[in-house]
Parts: C-alpha cells; structure tokens; sequence
C-alpha cells in the first residue's frame, strides 16, 4: 500500500515540476499561474481519479439481476 502511495505522490509531483516548467516560460507570473493550476489539478488527480476513470470508460452500475 506504501508503494502505492509513494507512485502517486511522485507521479503528482512530476505533473507539478513539468508545470512550473512550462509556466517559467512566461517568468515570474507564469509560475505563479501554473502552481496555482496544478494545485487545483492535483488536488481533482488526488480525489477524484476514480470518477474520471468510471466517467471515461461510461461505466454503469450493475444490478443484481
């Protein structure tokens, strides 16, 4: 479970570094905006992954019957 975790957080930590790059094209406001925006990505990644996945795949719920 402890590998698990540790996969997430570096993958989310990528995602973030990738970001901070590409906004530091733009100086000192574009980091500021993309550390704003991967904070509120990481945060939907992070908590909502497993509804993106269901919504993507148009996963429906299964009945007894």
């Amino acid at each position: 479970m402890i590998k698990n975790q540790l996969k997430t957080f570096l993958l989310l930590a990528l995602l973030t570094a990738l970001l901070l790059w590409i906004g530091s094209f733009w100086g000192t406001s574009g980091i500021v905006i993309a550390f704003i925006f991967a904070i509120i990505l990481n945060f939907g990644s992070y908590w909502f992954s497993d509804k993106i996945v269901l919504k993507m795949y148009h996963a429906k719920q299964v009945s007894e019957s």
